[in-house]
């Protein structure tokens, strides 16, 4: 009796035995058992995205400074350029006083004067011009040159103690003020023509805003 029942105890086991191996290998091809795949790390593919850089707007070349005046009554705001070296003085009239702006510009005796006032008028004359009624300001000399925003102007002149920018109105010739003002300048007893050519730039870079 003992061994049959070892023996029935064996052959249960086994038995048991192959029916979870059947019903696993059964499980696994009918696709019952959950699926549990691996996948290979894919390489990363970096995408190098280069932003130029956009340079800050120069407001003046190297070496100058950019001064902004005017804008008075009938006459324009306006912007010039003014090397190093060069000093500057702005002028205004108090609220409530006639209105006034004054740009003064200094330079070892050298002087560019902007003056937007009410104070009148006159055309400016050439040889060959004739007479013309009224007040008017005569000149032997001058220098045609154009500033930065178009207008056609004269550097006008008497004698070499300074000048007066006559600017081009219409068909009736030049005359003073300006439409950035009344524009003088006036001259040291010597003069070099270095300054000399910084004063014509300075001029030149008149601009209105």
């Amino acid at each position: 009796m003992v061994y049959n029942f070892l023996e029935m105890k064996y052959f249960f086991s086994i038995l048991a035995t192959a029916l979870i191996v059947g019903f696993g290998v059964t499980a696994y091809f009918m696709g019952w058992l959950p699926t549990i795949s691996f996948q290979k790390p894919r390489a990363v593919s970096t995408v190098s995205t280069q932003i130029e850089a956009t340079p800050a707007p120069t407001i003046a070349p190297t070496g100058k400074s950019l001064i902004k005046a005017g804008g008075v009554l009938v006459f324009k705001a306006y912007s010039l350029e003014v090397p190093i070296g060069w000093e500057s003085l702005k002028e205004g009239a108090p609220a409530g006083d006639i209105e006034l702006d004054k740009l003064t510009l200094t330079k070892d005796g050298y002087k560019i004067s902007l003056l937007q006032a009410a104070t009148g008028g006159a055309p400016c004359l050439y040889p060959g011009d004739p007479d013309v009624e009224g007040p008017s300001s005569r000149f032997t000399k001058f220098i045609e040159f154009t500033v930065q925003s178009g207008e056609l102007m004269r550097k006008s002149s008497n004698d070499v103690k300074g000048f007066t920018v006559c600017e081009k109105q219409g068909v009736n010739g030049y005359g003073a003020p300006t439409s950035f003002g009344h524009v003088s300048i006036t001259l040291p007893a010597t003069t070099t023509q270095a300054v000399l050519t910084e004063i014509d730039a300075i001029v030149a870079s008149l601009k209105k805003i």
